[in-house]
């Protein structure tokens, strides 16, 4: 096995990811006019020196090339529409071979812990672990816990299961949602262990309380960020790129990281 190294996707510990991975799951909807087109938000991701793009493989393919390269690139490698209705289950659309082929300096897998289709996860996510790790490439592991007998995903205790559960399932990160409680989600930290800890994109309203949820998550033990759409939806995206850098690298309060803002 190749030594597996999490720092291609780090900056001093920390990390801001970018994420373009929403097409396939929730369609057309998310975008608009500029959005849609992937060189939009590769362009984000370039000009605003994050630790790496999520993209599925055939916008890579199409999209990413050598103009880009300087933004490690994660294939998302398993995914859905949400056309149908079924037990929470996401499989693979693309081998880990195919990813390193693209150019992949990590994956990510989403598991739905707690659906009725989580042996079935749970055994491929164990393949692409072994798989991933033979190439030395970090394994992200989306943990979204859904099903049936899953009251509220946002609970504390829900969480730190889900984080618990990555961990030891072998994941170099875990991408989770934010429960907007800071002493709650310091304990969902913990239970990840030395698994790396990002989180999703959020619902915060304002600029200025996305960056305050940003500082609160940073201040409890997160290693950072995996935004999607509360970036590249935003009207000045390299600017708010730009404040989250500052909260997320440089520990700056909210208040002064939204300077960048003006």
């Amino acid at each position: 096995m190749s030594r597996v190294s999490i720092g291609k996707l780090m900056t001093s510990k920390r990390s801001l990811i970018l994420s373009y991975d929403q097409g396939m799951e929730h369609g057309p909807a998310v975008f608009n006019i500029d959005t849609v087109n992937p060189n939009f938000v590769l362009d984000i991701a370039l000009e605003g020196n994050y630790n790496g793009i999520v993209l599925h493989h055939g916008v890579a393919e199409k999209y990413y090339g050598r103009f880009y390269n300087e933004v490690p690139l994660i294939i998302k490698l398993n995914g859905k529409s949400n056309m149908t209705r079924m037990n929470p289950i996401s499989r693979l659309v693309c081998s880990v071979d195919h990813a390193a082929k693209v150019g992949a300096a990590a994956v990510g897998y989403t598991i739905y812990d707690g659906s009725p289709a989580e042996p079935e996860m749970f055994s491929e996510f164990q393949k692409v672990i072994e798989q991933a790790h033979d190439y030395g490439m970090p394994v992200i592991a989306w943990m979204y816990a859904r099903g049936p007998d899953i009251p509220d995903e946002l609970r504390t205790d829900v969480l730190a299961y889900s984080a618990r559960i990555g961990m030891e399932l072998g994941a170099d990160f875990v991408k989770l949602k934010y429960n907007y409680d800071p002493p709650g989600f310091k304990w969902v930290t913990q239970c990840a262990g030395r698994t790396k800890v990002l989180v999703a994109d959020m619902n915060p309203g304002s600029d200025m309380e996305f960056l305050r949820r940003v500082a609160e998550v940073m201040n409890s033990g997160a290693t950072g960020l995996a935004a999607g759409r509360n970036v590249w939806q935003h009207p000045e995206p390299l600017k708010l790129s730009r404040a989250l850098r500052r909260v997320i690298f440089q520990g700056a309060t909210p208040e002064d990281a939204a300077k960048e803002l003006e």
